[in-house]
């Protein structure tokens, strides 16, 4: 702008930090949690949760169950990229807090020739192979087991700094995927998990009431003090980049 502070700086300013303080001055999850409770009792979860191991995931599931009780169901999704160091976090933190993990593992082979199809294809959300297959699982996960929370660890403590939008594209396009693989790739995708929109986007969140929520916008979450934390408390180990 004139004063010559960036529009990511500017937006946090006007429309993050104000939204974010208030929610933790009035702890405005408190409730949400207690409702997700109610309404999973006699259930065996009620919430569900990925886990990658990273910051952001090991401290909400950390958070979530010591502080609000919940009882998520954990899952991670394995697409072939783990590190040592994630696959320790994740070993870390739930056999910490004595929860089960659902890991889904993703055929190797086919999530291989999928990656390199979208990097021959030019679009620019190479990510895209691996995000779409962990959507695909979370949703699955949560209809299969009556799940109506999906507990997000997206939030703007770590992540407020965006791409321009001109970059972004729908993780969950599975008309794009296919095409994309039937051009580029060298396997068909017989046992990659595939979603689509109209299935996550419009039928499980109104005809079936499945929520996502983002718990870590909600609750003071500072990124050195929470990786104090969990090292503290469980060994968990911050990436080396």
């Amino acid at each position: 702008d004139e004063n010559g502070i960036c529009d990511n700086c500017n937006n946090y300013e006007r429309h993050v930090k104000p939204f974010h303080l208030k929610n933790i001055h009035d702890d405005t999850f408190g409730p949400v949690a207690k409702k997700i409770i109610r309404e999973g009792k006699g259930q065996d979860f009620d919430c569900i949760l990925g886990m990658s191991g990273g910051l952001d995931s090991s401290y909400l599931l950390h958070k979530m169950v010591t502080q609000y009780n919940l009882r998520p169901l954990v899952f991670h999704v394995d697409a072939g990229w783990n590190s040592d160091t994630a696959v320790g976090n994740i070993n870390k933190v739930t056999s910490g807090l004595k929860l089960d993990l659902y890991t889904e593992v993703i055929n190797w082979p086919e999530m291989r020739s999928l990656q390199l199809a979208f990097f021959k294809s030019g679009v620019p959300h190479i990510d895209v192979p691996q995000d779409h297959a962990f959507i695909s699982v979370l949703y699955y996960y949560a209809s299969k087991y009556k799940i109506k929370y999906i507990l997000n660890g997206g939030n703007f403590s770590t992540e407020g700094i965006r791409n321009p939008l001109s970059w972004l594209y729908f993780g969950s396009d599975k008309k794009q995927l296919l095409d994309i693989n039937s051009k580029f790739g060298s396997t068909n995708l017989k046992h990659y998990p595939v979603t689509n929109v109209l299935w996550h986007k419009f039928y499980l969140p109104y005809a079936k009431g499945i929520k996502v929520i983002k718990p870590l916008n909600f609750i003071e979450y500072r990124k050195l003090d929470a990786e104090r934390e969990l090292f503290n408390r469980y060994g968990w180990e911050a990436y080396p980049q």
